[in-house]
């Protein structure tokens, strides 16, 4: 990305180009460091369990927060991209309210919420084994035309 006095020049979305090499670092199949999450659908929500390893810890025994939200924000993505509609991420917030330890699965629900014209915004859940809430997330995902 080149500047001009001092504003990022972006490229037009028409200009990506999005290429599956199946080595995603939350899903893809053929990255020997990846987080391997494989997803479902129930109704109209799409989910996974994950079950973070110790080399995914920030403090002893407890889940990084960056992970988490990679996690969150990859199920968004694939609640488009399951549906035909490739995307990438435009904005993303997520409040931490319990710690995930390692070891312990999780459990995520992602879902559509709504959108307008070339975005789309989506919800997302993290809970624990008894149903606690570790996070909650939300995005806007913008539309790639031809992915």
């Amino acid at each position: 990305m080149s500047e001009r006095r001092g504003k990022a020049i972006i490229p037009p979305v028409s200009a990506i180009q999005l290429r599956d090499n199946r080595r995603c670092f939350a899903c893809g199949p053929d990255n020997p460091i990846g987080l391997h999450l494989e997803f479902e659908w129930r109704g109209d929500r799409l989910c996974c369990q994950w079950i973070p390893l110790p080399d995914h810890q920030g403090y002893a025994g407890i889940t990084h927060g960056g992970l988490i939200a990679t996690v969150l924000d990859e199920a968004m993505a694939r609640v488009l991209w399951d549906r035909g509609v490739p995307v990438v991420t435009g904005s993303f917030e997520m409040r931490l309210r319990a710690q995930a330890h390692s070891g312990a699965p999780v459990f995520v629900e992602a879902w559509l919420e709504g959108g307008r014209g070339r975005v789309s915004r989506c919800r997302s859940i993290m809970t624990d084994a008894d149903g606690a809430t570790v996070a909650e997330a939300s995005g806007s995902y913008v539309h790639i035309p031809g992915g």
